[in-house]
């Protein structure tokens, strides 16, 4: 197929009618091709691109002593899924060296995940005492890694801080944006004072750049991401945060309707079709809401701890990590320390199936890993840094 001689409009209709495997190939022969096959319009209009497919991942954090100056491992391990059960394979793909915290502390690794990309956290000079905080992006598939700037917590001049990040997709430029917040205390008086600051980092930049913005409530952690938007919990808000206008508001959470307020655990987790889902764990069952595209709650399902007394529900802390596949099965972590595992709630049939494949999650950090093959198309173009 001669480029110069059909107009765009053709070629977009020809590719679109192209099986993705095949653009897969076809990339490499010509850069006017790559361009066409990467360009977000293709995407919009190819009937495969929102065909995903969805299987957990596992960071498995090594905890063993170390001597000063060593770095530790995490092991990033995705569990393949036997088609029809809840069976898994676990194939180990990479080890990320992240540093590693003081002895006795534990850090989250995962601060976000958005386009089959993951963002970490990571010391880089164990046992040293640094006001940088450093992240990075990896591609598992790829087993590619790009780390982003550092960024000086201290800049706001507090030497109490909490960090907040995530990374979410501005479909308006198809661009990766990776937002950080630093929420610190500052003390006067006897008076407590917040102060915050808000950057933003794009693919191509060698710096944060700093917005306006800042949230109402203070956040940390992890920012999930949904509906264009990154979602922090914050006692009985939800802080949110506008990934193409860059913008922070708020949203109330749900009203639960079994589950207590006061005695219940709450986390907001990613789910299907880019939605964003409200669990409440508490003493008696367990309640997940679904926010949808209109910002309006929706009981997606409930469940009693203790109806399936072959798993055991009540010996240890239940954890919602996302939705097991496409029929909307809930996956659920159970129980605590070397008893921890793996089982998933089926909201059509009120069973519970154990996952049989891995025992020996601990304190593993566990996502449910979405992708697909548009998204392995355009992600290296993501990756140019």
């Amino acid at each position: 197929m001669a480029d110069d001689q059909f107009p765009p409009e053709i070629i977009y209709k020809i590719f679109s009618r192209t099986p993705i495997k095949s653009l897969a190939r076809f990339q490499c022969v010509s850069k006017l091709w790559l361009n066409y096959i990467t360009h977000p319009y293709l995407q919009t209009i190819h009937p495969g691109s929102k065909q995903e497919t969805m299987h957990p991942i596992i960071f498995q954090q090594s905890h063993r002593p170390l001597r000063p100056g060593k770095k530790k491992e995490c092991e990033i391990s995705f569990l393949r899924v036997i088609q029809g059960t809840t069976n898994v394979q676990k194939h180990p793909v990479l080890n990320f060296c992240y540093g590693g915290p003081s002895y006795g502390t534990r850090e989250k690794l995962v601060l976000g995940s958005c386009n089959g990309l993951i963002l970490v956290r990571y010391v880089k000079n164990p046992g040293v005492v640094s006001d940088f905080f450093l992240m990075a992006v990896i591609d598992p598939l790829t087993k590619q890694r790009r780390d982003l700037p550092p960024v000086n917590v201290k800049i706001i001049g507090s030497d109490r801080t909490k960090e907040a990040a995530g990374i979410g997709i501005d479909d308006s430029t198809h661009t990766l944006k990776t937002v950080f917040v630093i929420v610190g205390e500052e003390q006067k008086l006897q008076n407590r004072q917040l102060c915050a600051k808000t950057m933003v980092h794009c693919p191509g930049n060698k710096v944060w750049r700093e917005i306006g913005e800042t949230p109402a409530y203070p956040i940390s952690g992890e920012g999930v991401f949904g509906h264009g938007r990154l979602h922090w919990l914050v006692r009985r808000k939800i802080v949110w945060f506008d990934v193409k206008r860059e913008r922070f508001g708020l949203t109330d959470p749900p009203d639960p309707n079994k589950a207590s307020w006061s005695r219940s655990y709450r986390r907001l987790v990613a789910l299907n079709d880019g939605e964003v889902g409200f669990a409440f764990v508490g003493d008696v069952c367990t309640e997940l809401w679904v926010l949808k595209e209109d910002q309006e709650w929706v009981l997606g399902c409930w469940f009693d701890l203790d109806v399936s007394p072959v798993l055991r529900l009540r010996d240890g802390n239940v954890e919602v990590l996302g939705c097991w596949n496409e029929d909307g099965d809930i996956l659920l972590s159970c129980g605590r320390g070397n008893g921890r595992r793996l089982c998933v709630y089926g909201p059509k049939t009120g069973d519970f199936r154990r996952v049989v494949g891995v025992d020996d999650l601990g304190d593993a950090e566990v996502r449910m890993y979405r992708s697909n093959l548009f998204s392995r198309l355009t992600r290296f173009k993501t990756f140019k840094w």
